[in-house]
């Protein structure tokens, strides 16, 4: 506990108990104040105002409270002061005597020093937030009043006596006596910034948490962070039980981190797993928090899971959140994702602004609610990207660019330019211009892609007539999954994905329009009527 006050008032204190500076050796009591530090801090403001603020200490404390029950031990025989009894384990606290102050002062200014004295004491009103009450009530307003209490020259020498040589005070240095008062000179005319400071490290710092690579985030659960069996516990019955919670935990923290996803302070941070909790609606969120120091080598520790009720969930674990367009084509228990992937090699920030400055650049065109349609585009694109190997980086290494196959108003094409990290995630999403050198990627490779080959067998579907009476209304579109260039054809309000092979179709997925139509202008802005206007676009 901390109590601050005036330099005048701490000196009250002493003299209301029979001592005064002198009794240690002392000309004034800042110099009293100065020699004992390990208790007492003074803080000095710039208009030459002293605060004395006491700090507990536990060894003092104990001495006096033995003293002042008479489990203690008397005073030392040599009747010097602060003195451990040779070879005693205690500390004994002994009062010093008094020695009267003789001060000679002049007679002119024998009744002043009073009047100054109480100037001090209360011509300070701006720093009494972090004074303890009583000493805003003990001001006295009348002398608050007083113009000129700024000549300390004055009182100076009444202050500073000149003491009649006695024997009483021993002559020794100051002896250093274990009780102690810190000082601390503060320039600012307000002692708030004191305080704030030291709070700084209880209270988290409001700051969102977007988008953070930063070194001081965990980038290896195993290595970065403690984790309670008490919270894994909580995702090994949540969770599907094919499914590994650390794997989980790092990816999806990784993929918050790249898109700007994280919640919190920069010491308290929360995201979302893929996973969402019984009501199918809320994803399971994850708390992480940062301690002042590292226990077993890590600074961070799982502190919350919050899965709802563990007993409303059933048998087979949590259900994931719906992933993209593509999610169609992904078979059970297919962990790929193209988003994730994409999310763990590139840090995209803000999904918001990344697709806005797209879609800026780009051709006018609809995209649908969100701009989802551009943002599974964006995807899928990446995907093949990285498929077909063209994306193209510099030989340093400084800089990687990909052809995001979209195209200005006039006509000129636009590319993604990326910048290297350090890191688990190795790239960072810097703009998109039309100044590039890499080449887009290639879709469509055979006839039996592009439009629909009678001379296959196919299988039965609602739109076979028509599709074969007019072979556009059959479109191609991207399955990112098996990287593969399937043949869409309507089927009864859906689309039917057929994947050509040698000397047939098979079906490889039923999708619904709108996810049908993301997947198709992959390949091609140009969609048939039945798909575009499913797809509401």
């Amino acid at each position: 506990m901390r109590k601050q006050t005036l330099l005048p008032r701490a000196e009250e204190a002493l003299l209301s108990d029979g001592l005064c500076p002198e009794d240690l050796g002392c000309s004034d009591m800042r110099e009293l104040c100065e020699q004992l530090g390990e208790f007492i801090k003074l803080t000095v403001f710039k208009k030459g105002y002293v605060y004395a603020t006491v700090f507990e200490n536990e060894e003092y404390d104990r001495a006096l409270a033995k003293l002042s029950d008479g489990t203690g031990e008397k005073g030392s025989a040599s009747g010097k002061p602060w003195k451990r009894k040779r070879g005693a384990k205690a500390l004994k606290p002994v009062k010093p005597r008094h020695v009267e102050r003789v001060v000679e002062v002049p007679e002119e200014v024998a009744a002043e020093p009073e009047v100054e004295a109480a100037t001090d004491l209360t011509n300070e009103p701006e720093v009494a937030a972090d004074v303890e009450p009583e000493v805003e009530v003990a001001a006295e307003p009348e002398v608050e009043a007083a113009p000129e209490p700024e000549p300390e020259a004055e009182p100076e020498p009444e202050i500073t006596p000149e003491p009649e040589p006695e024997p009483e005070p021993e002559p020794e240095p100051a002896p250093k006596p274990t009780i102690s008062l810190t000082i601390t000179y503060v320039p600012e005319a307000d002692p708030e910034p004191q305080v704030i400071p030291e709070q700084a490290h209880i209270e988290p710092e409001p700051a969102p948490a977007a988008a953070r690579i930063q070194s001081d985030l965990p980038q290896d659960f195993h290595t970065d962070v403690r984790c309670s069996s008490e919270q894994l516990s909580i995702l090994y019955q949540a969770l599907p039980s094919d499914v590994d919670p650390m794997a989980t935990l790092e990816e999806d923290f990784r993929v918050a981190r790249s898109t700007g996803a994280l919640e919190g302070t920069r010491s308290n941070v929360t995201f979302a797993l893929r996973y969402l909790q019984p009501d199918g609606v809320t994803p399971v969120r994850v708390t992480l928090r940062r301690s002042a120091r590292a226990v077993a080598g890590k600074r961070w520790a799982l502190t919350e899971v919050d899965a709802g009720s563990l007993d409303d969930i059933d048998l087979d674990g949590l259900a994931e959140t719906k992933r993209g367009a593509w999610h169609a084509f992904a078979s059970e228990g297919d962990i790929t994702d193209p988003e994730r992937a994409f999310a763990q090699m590139v840090a995209i920030g803000s999904w918001d602004d990344a697709l806005q400055r797209l879609a800026q650049l780009a051709a006018p065109e609809s995209w649908g609610d969100n701009l989802y349609i551009l943002r599974d585009y964006l995807t899928m694109t990446f995907a093949r990207v990285r498929a077909q190997g063209a994306l193209l980086i510099l030989p340093d290494g400084s800089s990687a660019e990909f052809d995001t196959r979209l195209l200005t108003a006039s006509g000129e094409p636009i590319f993604a330019h990326l910048s290297p990290l350090a890191g688990d995630i190795p790239w960072q999403l810097d703009d998109f211009s039309t100044t590039g050198a890499a080449q887009p990627a290639r879709y469509v490779a055979s006839l039996a892609e592009m439009a629909f080959d009678t001379s296959l067998a196919a299988p039965a579907f609602w739109g076979r007539a028509f599709v074969e009476r007019n072979p556009r209304l059959a479109t191609s579109a991207y399955d990112p999954i098996a990287d593969k260039v399937v043949l869409l054809v309507p089927d009864e309000g859906d689309a039917l994905a057929l994947l050509p092979t040698a000397d047939s179709y098979e079906v490889a997925a039923r999708l619904e329009l709108p996810d049908a139509y993301a997947c198709a202008r992959v390949v091609s802005s140009g969609q048939p009527g039945w798909l575009s206007a499913g797809a509401g676009v």
